[in-house]
Protein backbone atom coordinates (compact mmCIF):
# COMPACT_ATOMS: atom_id res chain seq x y z
CA UNK A 1 0.00 0.00 0.00
CA UNK A 2 1.40 3.13 -1.09
CA UNK A 3 2.04 6.14 1.70
CA UNK A 4 0.06 9.15 1.33
CA UNK A 5 0.86 12.08 -0.19
CA UNK A 6 1.49 14.97 2.29
CA UNK A 7 -1.64 16.42 0.69
CA UNK A 8 -3.59 13.58 1.40
CA UNK A 9 -1.99 13.67 4.59
CA UNK A 10 -3.16 16.37 5.75
CA UNK A 11 -6.22 16.73 4.58
CA UNK A 12 -6.94 13.49 6.89
CA UNK A 13 -5.22 15.47 9.86
CA UNK A 14 -7.73 18.48 9.26
CA UNK A 15 -11.03 15.66 8.82
CA UNK A 16 -9.44 14.14 11.89
CA UNK A 17 -9.23 17.11 13.94
CA UNK A 18 -13.11 17.88 13.42
CA UNK A 19 -14.12 14.74 14.30
CA UNK A 20 -12.00 14.63 16.96
CA UNK A 21 -13.60 17.84 18.63
CA UNK A 22 -17.42 17.63 17.07
CA UNK A 23 -18.09 14.48 19.15
CA UNK A 24 -20.55 15.64 21.82
CA UNK A 25 -24.02 16.32 20.68
CA UNK A 26 -24.38 16.40 16.79
CA UNK A 27 -21.59 14.63 15.47
CA UNK A 28 -21.23 16.42 11.94
CA UNK A 29 -21.02 20.25 13.62
CA UNK A 30 -18.67 21.82 15.79
CA UNK A 31 -20.92 24.34 18.40
CA UNK A 32 -18.64 26.82 19.69
CA UNK A 33 -17.51 25.35 22.80
CA UNK A 34 -16.52 22.39 20.46
CA UNK A 35 -14.69 25.27 18.11
CA UNK A 36 -12.82 26.70 21.30
CA UNK A 37 -11.83 23.41 22.22
CA UNK A 38 -10.16 22.94 18.32
CA UNK A 39 -8.77 26.59 18.25
CA UNK A 40 -7.05 25.94 21.39
CA UNK A 41 -5.89 22.38 20.92
CA UNK A 42 -5.05 22.78 17.18
CA UNK A 43 -5.03 26.16 16.12
CA UNK A 44 -3.67 27.92 18.66
CA UNK A 45 -2.10 30.71 16.45
CA UNK A 46 -5.68 31.76 14.88
CA UNK A 47 -6.32 33.23 18.13
CA UNK A 48 -2.94 34.71 19.03
CA UNK A 49 -1.80 38.17 19.23
CA UNK A 50 -4.14 40.69 17.78
CA UNK A 51 -6.14 38.12 15.89
CA UNK A 52 -9.72 37.44 16.28
CA UNK A 53 -11.62 35.82 19.68
CA UNK A 54 -13.78 32.58 19.00
CA UNK A 55 -16.87 34.63 18.78
CA UNK A 56 -15.84 36.49 16.18
CA UNK A 57 -14.50 33.32 14.27
CA UNK A 58 -17.92 31.53 15.09
CA UNK A 59 -19.71 34.31 13.30
CA UNK A 60 -17.86 34.91 10.54
CA UNK A 61 -17.33 30.65 9.60
CA UNK A 62 -21.35 29.92 10.25
CA UNK A 63 -22.52 31.14 6.95
CA UNK A 64 -25.67 29.85 7.42
CA UNK A 65 -26.43 31.16 10.72
CA UNK A 66 -27.49 27.85 12.63
CA UNK A 67 -25.62 28.30 15.72
CA UNK A 68 -22.80 25.59 14.56
CA UNK A 69 -20.08 25.23 12.29
CA UNK A 70 -20.37 22.80 9.80
CA UNK A 71 -16.94 20.59 7.82
CA UNK A 72 -18.01 23.01 5.24
CA UNK A 73 -17.46 25.78 7.19
CA UNK A 74 -14.90 24.63 9.54
CA UNK A 75 -12.33 24.29 5.95
CA UNK A 76 -12.97 27.94 5.20
CA UNK A 77 -11.15 28.71 8.46
CA UNK A 78 -7.75 27.07 7.22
Amino acid sequence: MAQPTPLEASLGALIMAFHKHSGSGDAKTLSKKELTNLIKAELPYITGKGGPDVGELMTMLDHDGDGAVDFKEYITLI
